[in-house]
């Protein structure tokens, strides 16, 4: 027997995207999204997800949206929390080394 492969579950995953809470929240997703993107602490990402936990919290396409942003590698808000890459982002945010000058 055959294995399904990433790109077609994926796509299966993607049909029942038309069916989610936030369907008609582009902008606001996209807004949160990158308010999420540009926090710097794990706080201020905890926070950026405040309100599109609350969208998904009650959507029935929720953990869909969580099996496509796995699938896909998606970075950003899937299922009411952050991924990188198609994984939860848990680790915190690392800043760039500071050079010290003499």
């Amino acid at each position: 027997m055959r294995g399904i492969s990433r790109e077609v579950l994926a796509r299966d995953a993607a049909w029942s995207l038309a069916d989610g809470s936030c369907k008609d929240l582009t902008v606001e997703w996209a807004r949160w999204e990158a308010t999420y993107a540009a926090s710097p602490t794990a706080a201020a990402r905890q926070a950026a997800l405040t309100r599109p936990a609350a969208v998904c919290g009650a959507c029935p396409i929720a953990s869909e949206c969580a099996d496509l942003a796995e699938l896909s590698g998606y970075t950003g808000i899937a299922a009411g929390q952050g991924y990188r890459n198609g994984r939860p982002d848990h680790a915190r945010r690392r800043h760039p080394k500071q050079r010290r000058t003499a």
